[in-house]
């Protein structure tokens, strides 16, 4: 015997264990004896609950496979081929067939298959029974010998019609399907919905045949319902077998068909409290199994079948009747998922993508409107300080030009009217000088009254232009004092009509605004002078809750308002606009041609420190209320 070195394995070695293990297992399986169930189901093989009892019985045999269980099964057909010769027959079956193999356990399906096992239990000697039927055996019977476990199946057809006559209230007659040879099954299903003929009319087909019971479900009237449990057909002149059976009378029926079978929903009935069967299969194949783990079949203890309604969803659409009223228990097959329940995680990411999506173009559409509005107001923007650009440039121009006019003007009125004057009042001083008379003398008093009327004509010429160029009374006599003597000057010196109006308080009224008052007021009566050619004028000074308001209006020509700034040649205008922007006023200016000129201005007024008083003798504004005619 060759070792290997201690601390290490081999890969062969490994290998070689796992190969041991594996025959050493198989060898241990292989030594327990193989156990033998037997089902003995009531019914021909194709009736629709035991296929599906069937296979869940060898479900749950082969679901711990550690050890090997031998099942078989075979069928009691008592209606196909009678009660007295069927069990006697089945019996001899399965002496010849299973002859010298030991059965360790026999399911018994409905208390036909059970009393066939108690009869011959001479073919089962040694096996405990499973039994699930309607009618468990009493107390002592399941005790006695090798013991009976049982599953009790209930009943369901008077739970079955109580929940169809729920669901259809305006039913007025039940056709039950419930032909059977077996007179005590019949009997049995009488009895048990017995308790609802006082609810509604119940009415048995009991054709023998196939055919016959389909045209009498043909003609069943309307707000009926039919009940099927089962028709075994004594006279099979149509060859089906009774799992077409259910499928031909929800076929032919024109009311909706109810059932106690879970296997024929999808068969076109439209439902019912109907028995688990694939339950029921599964608990007995576990009870077999408990008692060939080593469990007493009377030590189990008694069990009952499943029961819970059951429904075909597209037979629910078929009649309309509305799933919110089934029970809460209630089991729905064949439901087609609507497209949100298939779909729900497409629908719910779609949805959020969308979403996101959605709120992504929100967000870029307010972006671009902001967009648009902040370049409309930069193209906006840009206009006015271009046009601003140009009226500036315009207005500079304009304002060189007027002021070498005004320079002109000075120095003509200067040259022309001043400097001849005193040149007049010079020569006349001379020539005064040179006089032979004496003071006395008629003409050198002539000659005085002329030099003073020229004296008085020249400073009246220099005050009118000092006056001009800045009123020095606007800061000593206030503003409604100055304005009122301006507009009698107007009025005196160009001959035509002022009306002055003021009211209120201009004593503490800030120097700036009054200049600009004034100043405006001034332009004002120029321009209807000069370009209007107006002979009446009207100017009102007031001043109420802490606001001053200028109008001036006179008769003249007026003129086209827009196109004098568009043609930028009304500089006086400009001029105006420009010294009430500077105090925070409000200019409004109204024409037209042919209707003369209105001009408003308005601007608030707040007290300030009144300046120093007049100087003796010279009365500032009062609060008056007066006016010039």
């Amino acid at each position: 015997m060759t070792r290997l070195p201690r601390g290490r394995t081999t890969p062969v070695a490994l290998s070689a264990i796992v190969v041991s293990l594996c025959i050493g297992a198989s060898g241990w399986a292989q030594s327990r004896p193989a156990r033998t169930v037997l089902t003995i189901h009531t019914g021909a093989e194709d009736f629709p609950p035991n296929p599906v009892l069937d296979a869940a019985i060898r479900e749950s045999l082969s679901s711990t496979p550690d050890a090997p269980i031998m099942y078989f099964a075979e069928y009691l057909e008592n209606e196909q081929f009678g009660e007295e010769h069927a069990p006697e027959a089945l019996a001899a079956y399965i002496r010849d067939k299973y002859r010298g193999r030991r059965i360790d356990v026999v399911i018994a399906i409905t208390s036909s298959a059970l009393q066939l096992v108690q009869k011959h239990g001479d073919l089962f000697p040694h096996a405990p029974i499973v039994f699930g039927g309607l009618t468990v055996p009493d107390e002592a019977t399941r005790k006695a010998g090798h013991g009976i476990a049982a599953v009790r199946v209930g009943r369901t057809y008077t739970e079955t019609l109580k929940l169809a006559l729920d669901l259809h209230p305006s039913t007025r007659q039940v056709f039950v399907v419930a032909e059977t040879p077996n007179t005590q099954n019949v009997e049995a299903v009488r009895s048990s919905l017995a308790s609802l003929s006082k609810r509604v009319k119940l009415t048995y087909i009991d054709e023998p045949t196939l055919g016959d019971m389909l045209a009498a479900v043909r003609s069943i009237p309307p707000n009926s319902l039919v009940l099927h449990i089962w028709h075994r057909n004594v006279a099979p002149d149509y060859g089906v077998s009774p799992a077409d059976v259910a499928r031909f009378v929800a076929a032919a029926s024109p009311v909706p068909v109810y059932g106690t079978v879970d296997a024929n929903i999808g068969t076109g009935i439209v439902g019912g409290v109907v028995r688990g069967t694939r339950q029921t299969g599964n608990r007995l194949g576990s009870m077999a199994r408990q008692i060939l783990d080593g469990t007493r079949a009377q030590d189990i203890p008694l069990e009952h079948a499943p029961m819970a309604p059951a429904f075909d969803w597209r037979q629910l659409q078929r009649w309309g009747i509305d799933a919110s009223r089934l029970p809460p228990e209630a089991v729905i097959l064949f439901r087609t998922p609507t497209p949100w329940e298939t779909y729900r995680p497409y629908i719910v990411g779609v949805a959020i993508l969308v979403a996101a999506q959605t709120m992504l173009i929100a967000a870029l559409l307010a972006q671009r409107v902001k967009r648009r509005q902040a370049e409309t107001m930069i193209r906006e923007r840009e206009a006015t300080l271009r046009d601003s650009y140009d009226r500036i440039r315009q207005l500079t121009g304009r304002i060189i030009g007027e002021q070498e006019t005004a320079r002109a003007n000075i120095a003509r009125d200067l040259h022309d009217d001043i400097c001849q004057r005193l040149a007049y009042v010079s020569m006349a001083v001379s020539s005064l000088r040179d006089s032979l008379g004496g003071i006395k003398d008629a003409g050198i008093q002539q000659g005085f009254d002329e030099l003073e009327f020229e004296t008085q004509g020249v400073f009246d010429g220099i005050r009118r232009l000092s006056h001009e160029l800045h009123p020095t009374s606007l800061r000593l006599l206030g503003l409604a004092t100055t304005l009122k003597r301006h507009c009698r000057e107007i009025e005196k010196r160009h001959q035509v009509q002022v009306a002055f109006h003021t009211e209120g308080d201009f004593r503490d009224m800030d120097p700036d605004l009054a200049i600009c008052f004034f100043r405006i007021a001034q332009e004002s009566l120029r321009n209807g002078l000069v370009h209007g050619a107006a002979t009446q004028f009207t100017v009102s000074l007031v001043r109420f809750d802490g606001h001053v308001e200028l109008r001036s209006a006179d008769n003249g020509r007026g003129f086209d308002l827009e196109e004098v700034r568009r043609r930028g040649s009304g500089l006086g205008l400009v001029s105006m606009a420009e010294r009430a922007h500077a105090v925070g006023a409000d200019l409004e200016i109204v024409t037209a041609p042919g209707q003369g000129t209105s001009v408003c201005l308005r601007a608030s007024a707040p007290l300030v420190a009144p300046a120093a008083g007049p100087p003796t003798g010279v009365a500032g504004d009062a609060v008056v209320t007066t006016s010039l005619q």
